[in-house]
């Protein structure tokens, strides 16, 4: 019976209010992370070099890791050439393990081809470096970096 009475007690003390949900493990709903904006970052700037460059010479340039980017349908072979898939949904990251060896991929991409558009030439890695050490952590939603990414990649100065 004292038992009874304790467990009533405590209920009646409890609050009737659901509490809320913990948003993507405790992050806020807005939150950007530092390996989605560089992810994206490489996307765009590989998509560029298969526009700019030799898509022959960009797609061998990726060395061992080309495989990974195939398989997990990050790059398309089209019978225009080759195309960058921005669609995440679209990816078979299941394929070749997980999202980080999609992202070791995509560095040896951007790492062993130039960009060559935008004045002097540089590795695909100074230029995604070059955006990261200027822009990372200055925007608040994905939008504002793609826009950003956008701008940057085509030669602007990064400013949504």
């Amino acid at each position: 019976m004292a038992t009874l009475t304790m467990c009533t007690a405590l209920t009646s003390c409890s609050t009737s209010e659901p509490e809320p949900e913990p948003e993507r493990g405790g992050l806020p709903s807005d939150y950007v992370s530092r390996s989605w904006v560089k992810r994206e970052v490489m996307l765009h700037v590989l998509d560029r070099m298969l526009v700019e460059n030799d898509t022959e010479e960009v797609v061998d340039n990726i060395t061992g890791s080309r495989d990974k980017l195939f398989e997990a349908r990050v790059l398309q072979e089209t019978e225009d050439g080759y195309t960058v898939e921005f669609d995440k949904d679209a990816w078979t990251t299941d394929e070749v393990g997980h999202i980080g060896r999609v992202d070791a991929a995509l560095v040896d991409a951007t790492d062993f081809n130039e960009v060559t558009w935008c004045g002097e030439t540089v590795t695909g890695e100074e230029f995604v470096d070059a955006y990261m050490d200027e822009f990372w952590d200055t925007l608040d939603t994905n939008e504002k970096y793609t826009a950003s990414i956008t701008d940057y990649v085509d030669c602007g100065d990064g400013r949504p």
